[in-house]
């Protein structure tokens, strides 16, 4: 029934995508980080552009959590942008495919004892898989764009290139409590999807979005080459409204967005059994619920810059997301941060990031918690609902194609969800943790294109 809905939604917005291939859109930006080579001169000729990335993250903790390790978790993602004007002139619209690979261990679930990570490259079953399979089409000048087809939803909504300057999961990629309170499948992995982006000026947009609901998706032995929609549980309905501006009509540039989820995938209850007791003590399944809802209030803005004209100088972000019920996982989650670009003239791409969030969990997630440690033979104690996460870093960009990030992290109140029947709180963690990038289109000198409309 779930995939039949499915079907019929992302078949309107199809519909949509191909109407708008008759109508007049204005050309993207054309992104050349370095001195192309012949073959990256004759690829951009045919209107053909990579993208590509090696990303690295090592984690050690040597005090704190469960036991003290290192761990190394890796990602190679590469995609190419057929751009369809230019190949079939069908206006201002292209075809992405992406694959990814991803490997490592996760320093988080298995020597600390935490849910969220610290490697943000971590998940998706550590394997290889088709990314993403998409169309999309920008029409009316730009001011309509439409994106249909295997895709990710938290890469269009709730998102900011304020985040991935962090290694902490809290934060890189989206607010961690959508990985607590939705069934969100995050990159890499794809699921059906379409959104489509209204512009009615160049600061304000709306966007709205229907994606599949397939937890599955991420499995180990899923790699993004099933198209059929017989595992989805429900859809996801995703709805953000924002107000943005550039260097070109703003001297100190801002975006500020407001958004929610809604779900009607079914989800347990973190703390009620069937039978409306602690399913920690029973040991009986846990209740299911269905239909919930986030809502989030985003803003990143610049605040200050060494000399008039600048590009360079400080940056502050920050945020609170929110669930709307008492059977999801987290009630609330706040981010705060900043972010110094260019500390110096001759370093105008490297950054400086301070980072903190603070993840509140339910009382639901509590009692279970509390329960858990009575079955192991522990005390029923009080544990923090709150669970800090904070991260220093100093990005130094070695290279046009090289960037490398040393960073600190640290832990207050580790939330213990992967070992729940644990019969003490785990010790806050100290983490020391360094990140790499390598962009493959920079270093062989091969034309991108940036698609964000």
């Amino acid at each position: 029934m779930a995939g039949s809905r499915m079907r019929a939604a992302f078949g309107g917005l199809a519909a949509a995508a191909l109407i708008g291939l008759a109508l007049p859109a204005s050309a993207q930006v054309v992104t050349n980080p370095t001195a192309l080579t012949q073959f990256g001169n004759d690829l951009l000729d045919d209107g053909i552009f990579l993208r590509g990335h090696y990303v690295g993250e090592f984690a050690a903790n040597p005090s704190g959590g469960l036991s003290q390790s290192a761990r190394y978790a890796g990602q190679v993602d590469v995609g190419v942008d057929f751009d369809m004007g230019k190949i079939a002139n069908l206006g201002n619209s292209a075809l992405h495919i992406t694959f990814s690979q991803r490997h490592g261990q996760n320093l988080a679930a298995t020597d600390i004892g935490n849910s969220v990570s610290v490697q943000e490259v971590y998940g998706g079953g550590q394997t290889y898989r088709l990314t993403e399979l998409s169309w999309d089409q920008a029409i009316l000048d730009d001011h309509v764009e439409y994106l249909v087809g295997r895709i990710d939803l938290p890469s269009d909504f709730a998102a900011s290139s304020f985040y991935c300057n962090f290694q902490s999961n809290s934060t890189c990629g989206n607010s961690s409590l959508f990985g607590q309170d939705n069934q969100l499948n995050y990159f890499p992995v794809g699921v059906w999807g379409g959104r489509i982006t209204v512009k009615p000026t160049r600061q304000l947009y709306a966007q709205f979005g229907a994606y599949e609901s397939d937890p599955s998706q991420g499995n180990r032995n899923h790699h993004g080459f099933d198209f059929e929609t017989d595992t989805a549980n429900g859809y996801i309905l995703p709805v953000e409204l924002g107000y943005q501006t550039t260097f070109a009509s703003d001297a100190y540039p801002r975006h500020y967005k407001v958004g929610a989820f809604y779900e009607n995938a079914p989800y347990s209850d973190p703390f009620f059994d069937i039978n409306h007791n602690s399913a920690a003590l029973t040991g009986l399944p846990h209740q299911q619920h269905a239909d919930r809802t986030s809502v989030y209030a985003l803003f990143d803005q610049m605040i200050w810059k060494p000399e008039a004209g600048a590009q360079r100088g400080l940056y502050v972000f920050g945020g609170v997301t929110a669930g709307t019920d008492s059977s999801q996982l987290a009630d609330y989650f706040l981010q705060a941060g900043l972010l110094y670009k260019g500390p110096s003239p001759e370093r105008e791409e490297d950054t400086i990031g301070l980072l903190a969030t603070d993840l509140h969990w339910g009382s639901h997630t509590m009692d279970f918690l509390r329960d858990s440690r009575v079955a192991a033979g522990g005390i029923a104690t009080t544990q923090n609902p709150n669970e800090i996460m904070m991260e220093v870093n100093y990005g130094a960009q070695i290279t046009p194609w090289l960037r490398v990030v040393p960073n600190l992290q640290y832990i207050v109140n580790p939330d213990n969800l992967p070992e729940p029947r644990l019969k003490s709180n785990i010790p806050d963690t100290f983490v020391v943790g360094l990140k790499f990038a390598i962009g493959l289109p920079e270093l062989f000198g091969l034309p991108t294109k940036n698609y964000n409309h």
